[in-house]
């Protein structure tokens, strides 16, 4: 079996030479075939000299503009050359220990494509912190459906074709596991160590959760827009036109029964309004529909995932 692990790290330049000892000793030890990815993304300390200091078989990308780990993460993978990767964060606090569990998972289970972590005892910088992780994913698995204990664990191992053919953009390595069931993935969960961090400070916090409340709304929302666009606008634009319809009705009836006052002007414009906006939801609706049928057109299987085929 060979893995590509992929580490993108910001700011991480205290971090790096002893991670990089963990990795090399867990994995030299295992008899796998490996290589380290090092993700520089335009770190601000000296980052980029400690990853050229790291022999093979590890290789490093330094990004010119700081992009985010996601697309860090996009780019180690770019730059792999097996097919199977796991994926660290540089602070330390993953242990890659958890690599060779993993690596046994898949060997029971050969038809496994994406093994997530979840940490079981979580090392924070404040019990609020900790808190609101919680409820985060308890949320999350409530709005989507999905029963992904930690979303938050950036220790996972999956198939890079998996990636390859959906492409990480945005914020999207929050919300991997998600993004891949709806692909068709296998998925198992794993629980994981999560050490305390040693150097450097944490990049997250409180906007961290906010962050992720946007990545669950958008992934709701192009989940929607991408299947049945026409169906998702037209849900919007019938309650707006039966608020119009509403509206104007009532207008003309305040207007019949002699109330003149500001109320019924208000309501007639109201209704024109409502009915303005839901025209454009309608003609959003046709302009998805249109879309999704070229991308169709260019990518036959855009609507389903093929497990197996046979003969």
């Amino acid at each position: 079996m060979e893995i590509s692990v992929v580490v993108p790290v910001h700011n991480e330049s205290d971090n790096i030479l002893n991670l990089e000892i963990e990795i090399r000793k867990v994995l030299t030890s295992s008899g796998l075939s490996w290589e380290c990815i090092w993700v520089d993304d335009a770190s601000q300390d000296s980052s980029w000299q400690e990853i050229k200091k790291l022999k093979f078989p590890n290789r490093g990308v330094s990004l010119k503009n700081q992009s985010g780990q996601t697309t860090a993460t996009m780019a180690g993978i770019d730059f792999s050359r097996y097919d199977f990767i796991v994926t660290l964060d540089g602070d330390g606090q993953n242990d890659p220990k958890d690599i060779l569990n993993f690596v046994d998972k898949v060997k029971e289970n050969g038809e496994i494509d994406l093994i997530q972590g979840f940490r079981k005892t979580r090392y924070e910088s404040s019990y609020l912190r900790k808190v609101l992780s919680k409820l985060a994913n308890k949320l999350v698995q409530r709005l989507t459906g999905k029963a992904i204990i930690d979303l938050g664990c950036s220790i996972r191992l999956f198939r890079k074709d998996l990636i390859t053919d959906l492409r990480l953009t945005g914020e999207m390595h929050r919300l991997l596991a998600l993004y891949l069931l709806d692909s068709g993935a296998r998925i198992i969960q794993v629980p994981v160590a999560h050490r305390p961090r040693i150097h450097g400070s944490s990049k997250y916090g409180f906007s961290r959760v906010l962050k992720l409340a946007a990545d669950v709304i958008l992934y709701k929302a192009l989940k929607s827009i991408f299947i049945n666009p026409m169906y998702t606008f037209s849900k919007f634009a019938l309650s707006g036109f039966m608020l119009s319809f509403i509206a104007a009705v009532l207008a003309i009836t305040l207007r019949v029964t002699g109330v003149k006052n500001y109320v019924d002007g208000n309501l007639i414009t109201v209704s024109i309004l409502l009915f303005s906006t839901s025209s454009i939801f309608i003609g959003l609706g046709l302009l998805g529909e249109m879309l999704t049928r070229v991308v169709i057109s260019n990518n036959r299987n855009y609507h389903y995932a093929v497990l197996n085929q046979h003969n």
